[in-house]
């Protein structure tokens, strides 16, 4: 019953005039990085949809292009689609136009396929160079790091992936998962169960920028949210 009027409450609050600033104190955002990846991808939405939960997805061209009915589905069910470029190649040594190009092709790969123009940008691995900051405030890309890393990627890691989740979870902080492996997506969802009965509601990278009244700005570098005061 708990679980249920958790549910109920998140969905009532996540109504587009309620995000600002004050509006409330435990809101989250989970994120999903490298996809879309057939089969997992479909399980994992099919696990957000049970719990009427909204993700981030930052996802990479070459996937888009082995999985398009993925993406559309991401897209159909209301989830906030980001760029993680073309082939996941490293960027920080890359050119400014290198990554302009790069980041061009991805979003070529998103509008074609599902009609949805990105303006978040995830560089991999979460490395970027000041130029990778002149393209992303050239393209009007933020860029959306993160605050808690289970390294779900890992595969000696993967016992400790739903715990790192919700022990290292706080208002405002941008989750880091995967979804290549059946460990992470259920990992995430069983965080996503246990940070609900403890009254967190998930949102969308940029829904949970407007909770603490944050604009997101091309080319600024974003990895957790928290009040002016705090």
């Amino acid at each position: 019953m708990k679980k249920i009027l958790t549910a109920l409450l998140c969905t009532a609050l996540l109504i587009p005039q309620v995000f600002a600033s004050g509006s409330l104190e435990k809101y989250i955002a989970i994120t999903f990085d490298d996809g879309p990846s057939g089969d997992l991808t479909q399980m994992l939405l099919d696990g957000l949809a049970e719990r009427n939960v909204k993700a981030t997805f930052f996802v990479c061209g070459y996937r888009v292009e082995q999985f398009p009915d993925c993406l559309r589905r991401i897209a159909d069910e209301g989830h906030e689609i980001g760029l993680h470029s073309c082939c996941h190649d490293y960027m920080h040594k890359m050119t400014k136009e290198e990554i302009k190009e790069d980041m061009a092709d991805c979003l070529l790969a998103v509008r074609d396929c599902c009609k949805v123009s990105p303006v978040l940008f995830r560089p991999p691995g979460g490395l970027y160079s000041e130029s990778l900051l002149e393209a992303a405030k050239e393209t009007g890309t933020a860029v959306i790091l993160w605050s808690v890393d289970p390294r779900d990627w890992d595969e000696k890691n993967s016992a400790n992936v739903y715990q790192t989740v919700v022990d290292d979870a706080a208002p405002g902080s941008i989750i880091l998962m995967h979804e290549l492996s059946e460990n992470s997506v259920r990992s995430a969802l069983r965080a996503i169960d246990t940070l609900r009965a403890q009254g967190y509601c998930f949102c969308t990278v940029s829904e949970l920028a407007k909770v603490y009244g944050k604009t997101l700005e091309p080319g600024e570098v974003y990895r957790v949210f928290r009040r002016d005061d705090d």
